[in-house]
């Protein structure tokens, strides 16, 4: 993000993270959280309910637990800078459809997962998914601050929670534990990689993103930062360079 603040072409982006009526608010960030936590709460609650999954209560350190969740919100907070702000908006500016940056940047954000341990193609396209959702929230609601507590919600609410993966990785500490020894594969959990690399946490994203579309239906871009900036200019190839 420091380079928003050198180039001026890029300063507009900066926007994005500000306080806003829309949804970068208070609001905007309790609805974040309880969409990250309810979605991601859902599909441990069926994995327990199925019997995939056993857990049981381990302690409640008041400093871990609120050290882990700042360290979270850091971490997914970072990601959400480059690809829902930054890169998303590079692609907005470039490409006339918004869908470009929707499906762009939640590649880049899916790419940036393919090394993570346990990866499955169930997982890729959860990532994939989960990368569709927070775009949407930017572009019905202009609200990143949403899409970083939705994303911050959910990597807490499954691993510093409930001790589960969290893209292949267990963290040290947790309020609950999971009995990794009965732990099963199911519709909502997936041994190597957790929730995340279950189908149904894929269907359960699908089906968030219907329900904002639908609710959205016909209505425009909450927000276009480069609606009063022109297209980038884009250099013309010499006749020379065309004919090599």
């Amino acid at each position: 993000m420091p380079l928003c603040a050198v180039f001026k072409a890029n300063r507009p982006i900066l926007k994005q993270l500000a306080p806003n009526k829309n949804g970068n608010n208070l609001l905007g960030i309790v609805l974040g959280f309880l969409l990250g936590f309810g979605l991601n709460g859902f599909c441990i609650f069926m994995s327990v309910l199925t019997g995939k999954i056993h857990l049981y209560f381990n302690e409640f350190n008041p400093v871990l637990f609120f050290v882990f969740l700042f360290f979270v919100a850091v971490q997914s907070g970072a990601e959400e800078i480059v690809t829902r702000v930054y890169f998303y908006q590079k692609l907005r500016r470039r490409y006339k459809s918004p869908l470009v940056a929707i499906i762009g940047n939640a590649l880049l954000f899916t790419c940036l997962h393919l090394f993570n341990d346990g990866i499955t193609v169930v997982s890729v396209l959860e990532i994939f998914a989960s990368g569709i959702a927070f775009s949407l929230l930017v572009y019905y609601y202009d609200s990143v601050w949403s899409a970083i507590m939705f994303h911050t919600a959910w990597n807490f609410t499954q691993n510093i929670l409930f001790g589960l993966p969290n893209s292949g990785l267990v963290s040290e500490y947790s309020l609950f534990k999971l009995d990794a020894a009965s732990a099963q594969n199911g519709v909502f959990y997936n041994v190597g990689f957790g929730v995340e690399g279950s189908v149904g946490s894929v269907i359960t994203l699908i089906l968030f993103i219907t329900v904002v579309i639908i609710i959205n239906r016909g209505k425009p871009e909450k927000n276009n930062v480069w609606e009063n900036f022109p297209p980038p200019k884009r250099r013309r190839k010499s006749k020379k360079e065309i004919r090599v």
